[in-house]
């Protein structure tokens, strides 16, 4: 019951802080990308058993936060800035990669892969996460919103009616808890969910709307089935314990780091064609 009451209650905090950053403009948007993309790279570099906050980490989340002030395109940046924030962001990524291999000796090559990887893992989704709002030409906080809402949705009941109802294993050597059942039942109120947006944002008609639905489930799926394999490579359990009674941030936005790319480009094809 208390565990219970710790994740319910931590869950509530997680939601607020990602809505309300949905709706707060352009610097929400900055917030909502660096924070969790800052969690995410810090746990992601503690699967090498790194420090909490590490030389490699610090340098990832200033790639991170330069990229995204520099190509959110949420804000008005004058050409000699955006020059010089071209050059950080260089910078910074070769210092980052001296870094693996000049003052790390052991097992460089696994070294420079894992901190490339997680750069571009982490890093390139949340880089496009300010941009999802002006997808369509304006700026719609909905749009941003929606595909937490629509992830919440199908992660929600494809637990609970995998748990009550599941059965047959989707896929049990990575994941054994997800079951075809739970997926199906999640399918079924992300769709739902997906309808009740096009009846109140008026933002996309309602097939768009389930097209970007089906996106979501799929791509977050996925994302949630890579995120579980790469764990069981390392060996854990959860990514961190950030958010009690549920894990790390990693494992919050491992449908997110999936489901956010191919969205943002649906949204952008959308806007060409329509």
């Amino acid at each position: 019951m208390q565990n219970l009451f710790t994740r319910a209650i931590s869950g509530l905090v997680y939601t607020t802080l990602v809505l309300f950053s949905c709706f707060s403009g352009g610097y929400g948007y900055l917030f909502l990308a660096g924070f969790l993309g800052a969690s995410a790279i810090i746990e992601w570099m503690q699967f090498r058993k790194e420090k909490h906050i590490s030389l490699p980490s610090a340098l990832m989340t200033g790639i991170l936060f330069l990229s995204i002030y520099c190509y959110s395109s949420a804000f008005d940046i004058s050409p000699q800035k955006e020059s010089l924030l071209h050059f950080l962001i260089v910078f910074l990524f070769f210092v980052l990669l001296i870094s693996q291999v000049f003052i790390k000796h052991a097992k460089v090559p696994q070294k420079l892969f894992h901190v490339v990887f997680g750069l571009i893992y982490i890093s390139f989704p949340l880089f496009l996460l300010p941009r999802i709002p002006h997808a369509l030409g304006g700026d719609e906080p909905w749009l941003l919103a929606s595909i937490f809402i629509l992830i919440w949705t199908s992660d929600t009941f494809a637990y609970l009616i995998g748990r009550s109802f599941g059965k047959h294993k989707l896929l049990e050597r990575i994941s054994p808890n997800k079951t075809w059942e739970g997926f199906l039942g999640g399918v079924v109120f992300t769709m739902l969910a997906a309808f009740i947006l096009s009846r109140y944002t008026d933002i996309l008609p309602v097939q768009y709307w389930l097209v970007m639905a089906a996106l979501v489930i799929v791509f977050g799926t996925v994302g949630d089935l890579f995120e579980s394999a790469i764990k069981r490579g390392f060996d854990m359990k959860d990514s961190g314990r950030f958010l009690p009674g549920h894990g790390g941030i990693l494992d919050r936005i491992d449908s997110l780091l999936f489901a956010l790319p191919v969205t943002y480009f649906y949204l952008r094809i959308l806007d060409i064609t329509l």
